[in-house]
């Protein structure tokens, strides 16, 4: 079973006050900001190679987001010997219009690595953020990803995601026939993967804490479905609780306390949504209707749910208040709605929409008054957000194939995942730090 070791970092050189915010992000398909970002110089060659590898996750992380456009490095015109003695020739980074330049140093004692990272603004020719972090070189991975948010929040005015963890069924043919099922977890960027079940049993629906490394998700180990909660750092996990019939579509509250469920707990066995405190394992009912209710998603506040029912006759979005009072349909359009998950940001509900055969992830604000669909393929599915809800990740099935894409609110930059195996039920941490 996993076991993380928590990252110390040491923060310095703060960020410089007044730095510009210079990329629109309301606006769709922004053009993406070209930026430089040179090698960082070490006084070894070990320290240099690892460096190199941290710029790459950087560059990789920043183009991912479609934001930022990486210049070539063929293109610079200032050497690498000559930026780390002289500094920064701003002339020559305003002739490849580099809005912003990233320079920075390794540093290596035993299996301690010291990165210090500086980020220019080449026009007012000043320093705009600068910070040093020092871990063991193991972690060096999540040093890039800090660098990238740091870079991501300095440019765009608001957090990051690259720091971040993603939990997914990963699944293979076996050999006699069907599937075998793992709950794996990676970075964001597919990096340091690992399934932490072998396949055994079926394992569905991982969704991960928003404050701590915690995922609960739906298991078959017992011969029955139960909802277990797993803690990564200790690998300890535990059966959250033997309720009788189906246990499904679990979802932390805002705080980390609470999950919300589906239980079959009434003598006809009706799909109804409970939630749970953590603490004391007692379920409490919100809804009390002979139509199927599932799926249910927290608002950022924790005041309201929003979740999936056939109550109007077919699959619609409903919202109701914490307590399940004040239930009010959200969602009237054609087709069919499924799997919401509500942004962090509050402002969008993000959804599965079925329309004429083919399954669609869109969003929705709270109030119903804009909706948008933002894929178009036959078979989308399990929308979940960035922590900084930029960014929606998803299912795609490809006929045989099932694999992982993400896809920018507005409906630019889809991007495939990379896993190494077949992917299903993705869920987004919140930033580590």
């Amino acid at each position: 079973m996993l076991k993380f070791i928590w990252l110390a970092l040491l923060l310095a050189l703060p960020y410089a006050a007044g730095a510009t915010v210079r990329i629109d992000l309301t606006a769709a398909n922004t053009q993406p900001l070209p930026v430089a970002l040179t090698p960082f110089t070490a006084a070894e060659t070990e320290g240099s190679k690892l460096g190199e590898q941290i710029v790459e996750v950087i560059t990789a992380n920043l183009a991912d987001s479609g934001l930022f456009k990486p210049i070539a490095r063929q293109a610079f015109l200032q050497t690498p010997e000559t930026l780390a003695t002289q500094g920064p020739d701003f002339q020559q980074w305003r002739q490849l219009k580099a809005e912003a330049l990233l320079v920075g140093t390794v540093a290596l004692q035993g299996d301690i690595a010291r990165v210090e990272f500086r980020v220019f603004d080449p026009f007012q020719e000043k320093q705009i953020v600068g910070r040093r972090y020092t871990a063991s070189r193991q972690f060096w991975r999540h040093i890039a990803h800090r660098i990238a948010d740091d870079i991501y929040t300095t440019l765009t005015g608001e957090a990051g995601y690259f720091t971040t963890r993603i939990a997914y069924i990963g699944q293979t043919r076996r050999a006699e026939g069907g599937w075998a099922k793992k709950l794996c977890v990676m970075d964001q960027d597919g990096g340091n993967n690992q399934c932490l079940t072998d396949g055994g049993h079926l394992v569905l629906t991982p969704r991960f804490s928003p404050t701590a490394q915690q995922i609960v998700y739906m298991s078959y180990a017992t011969g029955q479905p139960r909802l277990y909660l797993l803690d990564l750092p200790t690998g300890e996990q535990e059966i959250l609780g033997d309720f009788p019939g189906l246990n499904s579509s679990p979802r932390f509250s805002p705080d980390g306390r609470k999950i919300a469920m589906t239980l079959t707990q009434d003598e006809e066995g009706n799909p109804d949504i409970y939630v749970m405190d953590i603490r004391n394992r007692i379920p409490r009912r919100l809804t009390d209707n002979r139509a199927i209710d599932t799926s249910p998603s927290y608002s950022p506040d924790g005041q309201q749910i929003v979740f999936n029912s056939n109550r109007a006759g077919r699959p619609s979005l409903y919202i109701m208040d914490n307590d399940g009072s004040n239930v009010r349909r959200l969602t009237y359009g054609e087709g069919r709605y499924y799997a919401p998950a509500w942004s962090p940001r509050g402002d969008l509900i993000a959804f599965v929409k079925e329309m004429r055969g083919r399954f669609h992830i869109g969003v929705i604000d709270p109030a119903g008054n804009e909706e948008r669909i933002l894929t178009d393929s036959f078979m989308d599915d399990s929308p979940s957000w960035s922590p900084n809800g930029r960014v929606i990740l998803f299912g795609r099935d490809e006929g045989r194939q099932s694999w992982l894409y993400s896809i920018d609110l507005t409906g630019y930059n889809l991007k495939k995942i990379p896993t190494p195996l077949q992917a299903t039920d993705p869920s987004w941490s919140g930033l580590l730090r």
